[in-house]
């Protein structure tokens, strides 16, 4: 697995990531998208929710799942200097309980659809 985050949302305290996989592709060659990353900072620690299809860790053991978790922790809080505790709840839910609701009005060309 090869990740990818791109950050969807920032705020003084709170960051949002869409993870994708450079080793998939779709057939129009985009990668991917495995599921999403939402951290909370606080003074002393970090909390979140990282979230990744079931799709995208089946087969892959529990114990390289959580060094995924931990890696991209690791490179997202070091640099920055955030404190080292962070608690991270970890789901793998299926794409099919995936649904988007927002109260944005919808346009015909960009109508939002569940990740592959």
């Amino acid at each position: 697995m090869n990740l990818k985050l791109r950050r969807l949302v920032r705020t003084p305290h709170s960051e949002q990531f869409a993870l994708f996989d450079l080793d998939q592709t779709d057939a129009s060659y985009n990668p991917i998208s495995i599921g999403k990353l939402d951290l909370h900072y606080t003074a002393d620690a970090i909390y979140g929710t990282f979230l990744l299809w079931h799709k995208a860790v089946e087969g892959i053991p529990e114990d390289q799942v959580r060094q995924l978790v931990e890696v991209t922790l690791q490179e997202l809080c070091e640099p920055m200097g955030i404190p080292a505790f962070y608690a991270i709840e970890f789901f793998a839910p299926h794409l099919s309980t995936y649904a988007l609701h927002s109260n944005e009005e919808e346009d015909d060309d960009a109508v939002e659809q569940a990740p592959q």
